[in-house]
């Protein structure tokens, strides 16, 4: 997997770097320790995820390290939450993303992974109805939609 568009959306100012907290990547035994915790294979994309923006606040979402990662009764893990409290979780068998929408606490499927989540729901076209329009517009304007 390649999160490569978390790069250039922080190089092209989308997230705003002085804004944003960015983690050093946790260590294979970290990534190892939560998912025995967890007692779960966690799904590759969301390991790739981790190994590069694990613990990383981008201001716009901040992607759980290790220490944050939670699994809830249904078994979705949580992976990522934003600035308006919405929750992001996966299921570790079929790899679908949801939300968990702060304002309704209704959940809503996203993507059908963290691969499609990050780039092309968060920072591509699929994610208007969630982040608005004006949120897309501005991803075209830099390129990344």
């Amino acid at each position: 997997m390649s999160y490569a568009k978390i790069s250039q959306a922080l190089d092209t100012g989308v997230f705003a770097a002085d804004l944003c907290e960015i983690a050093t990547p946790p260590s294979s035994a970290e990534i190892d320790r939560a998912a025995a915790a967890l007692a779960v294979k966690l799904r590759d994309d969301h390991l790739d995820l981790l190994r590069t923006w694990g613990g990383s606040d981008l201001h716009e979402i901040r992607i759980h390290g290790p220490a944050q990662l939670r699994m809830d009764d249904a078994g979705l893990i949580e992976f990522a939450d934003d600035y308006s409290g919405s929750v992001f979780k996966y299921d570790p068998q079929d790899g679908a993303v949801y939300a968990i929408e702060a304002a309704s606490g209704e959940t809503l499927y996203l993507a059908a992974s963290v691969a499609e989540f990050i780039n092309e729901f968060l920072l591509g076209p699929k994610g208007e109805d969630f982040y608005g329009e004006d949120w897309v517009r501005e991803l075209k304007a830099r390129g990344l939609a």
